[in-house]
């Protein structure tokens, strides 16, 4: 076959494809080499090592905020309540022989929606079923929070018989007066819910064996008396000589003899 002239003086050979070209050979140019597939696998993996910490700083976040809005909810549930209890809190589990009766089952009963028994950050295993008894669920955790147990009904600190602080009206400050924690992931907490800050005795570093006060990196989320929630870091709400938050008679100071 004749080859026809290509009016740019490129011959072609009559079919479309120029001659002396092959088609493999021009697409050849469009193909990586090693080293530009390994420098995009290395901007890649530098990219994962900077996005990782930060979507992983993000869920923890998330499950703060899941918690702290939990906590909410119980102040909510807690302010319907104390109008029907003439503003008493209701007990811990080591004031009440039915379990109905345990304070996290009295508020759900005043919200639309359960209440969540655990923080999205607690890594413990096992949760009440308050369809089973109690004796079978020894190393089961009634919730992953614990009331202060000196606005119990009855606490000795406060004489053998009524405790007038499980009263929110007698609290001298209830805004500062912590009333619900975060309980730590330990053995200690299975079938308890309720914390003692009159044995800390001033010790931070005893205390913080009773409060998980590093759940949400370095914070914990608290509810007060008044049925507001915050986080603080531990230090904020007890500190010696400083802030104490436990303690319903003085706080936001320390009594004379804690």
């Amino acid at each position: 076959m004749r080859r026809k002239s290509s009016p740019y003086g490129v011959a072609h050979n009559g079919i479309g494809g120029v001659c002396g070209r092959s088609r493999s050979s021009s697409l050849a140019g469009f193909g990586f080499t090693l080293i530009e597939l390994l420098v995009v696998v290395a901007i890649i993996a530098m990219l994962m090592g900077i996005l990782l910490p930060s979507l992983g700083r993000a869920r923890e976040q998330a499950r703060k905020i899941a918690c702290l809005s939990n906590m909410r909810q119980m102040g909510v549930a807690l302010q319907a309540y104390l109008i029907d209890s003439e503003y008493r809190l209701p007990p811990s589990s080591c004031r009440c022989k039915d379990p109905n009766d345990h304070w996290l089952r009295v508020l759900t009963g005043y919200t639309r929606e359960p209440l969540l028994v655990r923080c999205p950050s607690d890594r413990s295993k096992e949760f009440v079923d308050w369809a089973r008894p109690l004796s079978e669920q020894q190393q089961a955790r009634y919730s992953s929070f614990a009331v202060n147990a000196l606005l119990d009904p009855v606490h000795f600190r406060y004489g053998p018989n009524s405790n007038r602080y499980n009263n929110i009206n007698s609290i001298r400050r209830p805004m500062y007066t912590i009333w619900i924690s975060e309980a730590p992931e330990t053995e200690s907490f299975d079938l308890a819910d309720h914390i003692h800050p009159d044995m800390w005795e001033g010790s931070v570093e005893y205390a913080k064996q009773s409060v998980a006060w590093d759940r949400h990196k370095g914070t914990s989320n608290y509810l007060f008396a008044d049925g507001h929630a915050e986080g603080f870091a531990f230090e904020r709400t007890y500190a010696w000589p400083g802030d104490c938050y436990w303690y319903p008679e003085t706080a936001p100071k320390w009594p004379e003899n804690p």
